[in-house]
């Protein structure tokens, strides 16, 4: 799969919204899983979010 930048923050919104789980440990009912090759690009964006 190749890697759209555009799609890192609306990954980490659908996370934010609970559609979406970073990873399958953070996985509840019904989330589906941010792809692999997206996992650190969403979860550093996330970070950078919660600091500013």
């Amino acid at each position: 799969m190749k890697k759209q930048s555009f799609m890192i923050p609306i990954y980490a919104e659908l996370i934010r919204l609970g559609r979406y789980a970073i990873n399958e440990a953070e996985q509840k009912d019904g989330q589906k899983i941010v792809p692999a090759v997206y996992r650190e690009d969403v979860a550093m964006h996330l970070a950078e979010r919660a600091e500013g």
